[in-house]
């Protein structure tokens, strides 16, 4: 009697009249005879076994709820589908199909000639008719092609009874009826499966188990060579270095005892061959102390914890971009539209800032260690200044680009099972190899999100004019850095005005063409970089104005001017499209134009006052907060949630059975999972490439007689 009833319901959802199942393939459908076959099976299954009917109807997406306010995909039960592999029905197959459809609320009455309402002769009628488009997931035989079902799925009458409500007291009936009118020539999307493993993916498999056999090896060595076999120290060093102690003798002559005593000895045994030294940089011993470790100049402060904030706002976007832009109606789209109108969601909203803030800081670190570098040197060393930033990002780059190109497609499967890397990566890999992904629309880059690594090495590569001016002579610098915002701004006005680009970026109906050609491009980042370039020097120079020969009051008042500058500065530039987001103002071209082209240096600039002040000695709790050593190992995997929080989120959408209805705390539960997962990832590759990596480029500096720069 149950499975009497699934199948009732089921049928309701898609019927296939008697008379339309028999004659389907008698009209001019042009599908193979292995499909016509297939289907026909499929359809004489409900006098068979109308179980497994159920089952395959079962599997289908169905209109629900909340249609008209952005719920328009329907998944319907991906395993499911698949699963019937195992039955007589044989290979399944699953693909989202676009429809047309029609919405319509349905009036009966119980007046008729006799006063019984029949079938055949109560009145109807339709009180209001709304179309739509949806996508629905349908099942279908693998002996088809998923263009061949489509000819199919247009021959077949489906309909959805999804409400229907009577009145007691007058007996009339509404129902709401859903009925497609037209389907897609070919289906809207169809999940990645069963990819095969070519040459390209078996050689990355290689390169990442030959990496974590590396670490074992380094690790495994570590222990047996060096932590077990450590020099021990003889008793009377030991009594030494207990005069060293709290309330022992402590002079001068017992310290150079014990130093003549220990150091010598130390020193003869903690040498190791070079090749030991390329394993052991791989050791965990070294690897995780490294990444747990301080080791940012102590001149600096309050960088590392703004890199974090600015990630976390950049994953969080992602996440609500991708979502809604690349998996439309999947997510009860009302939220994501809201989402963009609540003023406390702003600096999530206009992530673009966020990304200033990342190059503020990595031309501010730059600047600065470079000019102390030339301090100590007497001159810039060019060879030392490229090659060092080349090995510093492109290992972990690169290695996730071949991951995203040859395995990204196989790291699951899902409804939603989509890597957009796997398809953008075969004709865009190699720009990533010359960092120029940038100059690509956005959706054909591969792993989307990095085009701010090719900006950045793009700026930094001419970053040595500008720093080399201002070490030479400061007014010469200063002009050509003025000269050179001056140049990027009217680029940034030009392009915003010509191609009517808008502050509230989201509300542009070609937002792709806004990011790709004004957001993605280097002009428009140029302020942001020469803000820390100029930022950097201050920092070198110690200009502090604590030093000036004032009143203290006075100088008070100075430091409480700027932080009102830079409060002001960055909570303008944030909240300027949050007007025309919540309809309370839409700006023309002009206000546009204006907006885009300040906003970025206007930013930066509040930016780098707060490293200023945190730098000079005037944060008080909110540099004792930005400059809290426990941010340290999170600052180091930055680089790495960058390059992979992508194919994190893919991963995660992908793998999802079913559509979300977002709420703030189901969105919160994504997010914090999305970022834990792309933490993790970044860790691992940071144990198992970019720290040893380091090592070893330090240990090739160190046999080419090229010394490290100073910290």
């Amino acid at each position: 009697m149950i499975t009497t009833l699934l199948l009732l319901v089921f049928t309701t959802s898609v019927v296939i009249g008697k008379e339309q199942s028999s004659t389907m393939f008698s009209s001019n459908i042009d599908v193979s005879d292995n499909c016509k076959t297939a289907v026909q099976r499929l359809t004489a299954l409900q006098a068979t076994q109308p179980q497994l009917l159920a089952h395959y109807w079962d599997s289908w997406g169905k209109p629900s709820d909340s249609i008209l306010t952005g719920h328009t995909t329907f998944l319907g039960y991906y395993d499911e589908c698949i699963n019937l592999k195992n039955t007589e029905l044989g290979d399944m197959s699953y693909c989202l199909y676009a429809m047309a459809m029609d919405m319509n609320i349905i009036q009966s009455t119980s007046e008729s000639p006799d006063g019984v309402c029949h079938t055949s002769d109560c009145p109807t009628q339709v009180n209001t008719s709304t179309k739509f488009n949806v996508r629905v997931g349908v099942c279908y035989p693998s002996a088809c092609s998923a263009s061949e079902f489509a000819l199919v799925l247009s021959k077949m009458n489906i309909t959805n009874i999804i409400s229907m409500t009577t009145d007691p007291f007058s007996g009339t009936t509404n129902s709401v009826n859903i009925k497609v009118h037209s389907v897609s020539d070919s289906p809207a999307f169809c999940p990645v499966t069963d990819v095969e493993y070519d040459t390209g993916a078996v050689a990355v498999i290689v390169v990442c188990v030959v990496l974590v056999g590396l670490v074992v090896l380094g690790t495994t060595l570590d222990v047996v060579l060096w932590q077990f076999s450590s020099p021990k120290v003889a008793p009377d060093v030991v009594e030494e270095s207990e005069k060293l102690l709290p309330g022992k003798d402590n002079s001068k002559e017992t310290q150079g005892n014990l130093k003549s005593a220990v150091v010598p000895d130390m020193k003869t045994k903690i040498e190791r061959p070079t090749v030991k030294e390329l394993l052991l940089a791989f050791s965990l011993y070294n690897t995780i102390p490294s990444l747990l470790m301080r080791q940012r100049p102590s001149a600096l402060k309050a960088l590392g914890a703004m890199k974090i904030f600015s990630n976390f706002v950049i994953v969080t976007l992602h996440l609500f971009y991708i979502n809604g832009a690349l998996f439309p109606g999947t997510f009860h789209n009302s939220y994501l539209l809201d989402y963009v109108k609540r003023f406390e969601l702003q600096p999530i909203v206009n992530v673009t800032f966020s990304v200033d803030c990342f190059f503020v800081v990595s031309a501010t670190l730059s600047s600065y260690l470079t000019l102390k570098d030339m301090e100590k040197f007497k001159k810039f060393r060019f060879v030392y200044f490229y090659l060092n930033r080349f090995f510093r990002l492109s290992p972990m780059f690169y290695l996730f680009t071949l991951i995203a190109y040859k395995l990204s497609a196989r790291f699951g499967q899902g409804p939603l099972w989509y890597s957009l890397d796997a398809e953008t990566c075969v004709n865009s890999w190699w720009y990533n190899v010359l960092y120029i992904t940038n100059i690509k629309k956005i959706l054909d880059i591969c792993i989307l999100v990095t085009w701010h690594v090719a900006v950045e090495m793009q700026l930094f590569l001419f970053s040595p004019v500008f720093i080399l001016l201002l070490y030479r002579s400061e007014l010469v610098g200063l002009i050509a850095v003025g000269a050179a915002m001056i140049g990027a701004t009217a680029a940034v006005g030009y392009a915003a005005a010509t191609n009517g680009y808008r502050a509230a970026i989201l509300y542009n109906p070609d937002v792709l063409q806004q990011i790709s050609y004004l957001h993605c491009q280097t002009f428009y980042r140029i302020n942001s970089y020469l803000t820390g370039i100029v930022l950097g020097y201050i920092l070198y120079k110690k200009y502090n104005l604590a030093n000036l020969p004032i009143a203290k009051w006075l100088k008070q008042s100075m430091y409480m001017l700027l932080w009102m500058v830079a409060i002001v500065l960055c909570t303008v530039t944030v909240l300027a499209p949050y007007f025309e987001y919540s309809f309370a103002y839409h700006y023309s071209n002009f206000e546009n134009t204006v907006i885009l082209m300040f906003s970025g240096l206007a930013w930066s600039i509040g930016i780098a006052i707060i490293i200023y002040i945190c730098n000079t000695g005037y944060g008080g709790m909110v540099n004792s907060f930005l400059s809290w050593p426990g941010w340290e190992p999170l600052v180091k995997l930055t680089y790495g949630v960058a390059l992979c929080h992508e194919m994190v989120i893919f991963f995660i959408v992908g793998t999802l059975q079913s559509g979300l209805k977002y709420t703030d705390t189901v969105f919160a539960m994504l997010l914090v999972f999305t970022m834990v997962l792309s933490y993790s990832v970044s860790a691992v590759a940071a144990i198992c490439v970019e720290l040893p990596i380091s090592k070893i480029v330090s240990l090739c500096f160190k046999l080419a007689g090229i010394e490290a720069r100073s910290k």
